[in-house]
């Protein structure tokens, strides 16, 4: 798994493993600080914790993190070309 802008180690482990806690597995297995920068930091994968939040996650194609670009004061969802989401958090058009 590599990391994404603005993605965390816990972001990681709860979209890979579908729990937040593996992130201490993640990070023994990977001998790093579960606080390091993982921004392009491939990192070997724990099993699976929770089968059931981490398929929920990859159904629907959510990232917890990383999923959004700031461009010109409006947020774009990377993956989801058409979604945008003001400033504000007020407007959001699919």
């Amino acid at each position: 798994m590599i990391g994404r802008d603005r993605q965390t180690m816990a972001d990681m482990a709860v979209e890979h493993c579908g729990s937040a806690e593996s992130l201490f597995r993640i990070a023994r297995r990977n001998r790093i600080a579960i606080d390091t920068e993982v921004v392009g930091l491939e990192l070997e994968n724990e099993p699976i914790a929770d089968v059931r939040t981490q398929d929920l996650i990859a159904g629907t194609g959510v990232s917890p993190a990383g999923m959004y670009e700031i461009t010109d004061d409006v947020l774009v969802a990377d993956d989801l070309e058409n979604d945008v989401v003001t400033e504000d958090d007020e407007t959001i058009v699919q």
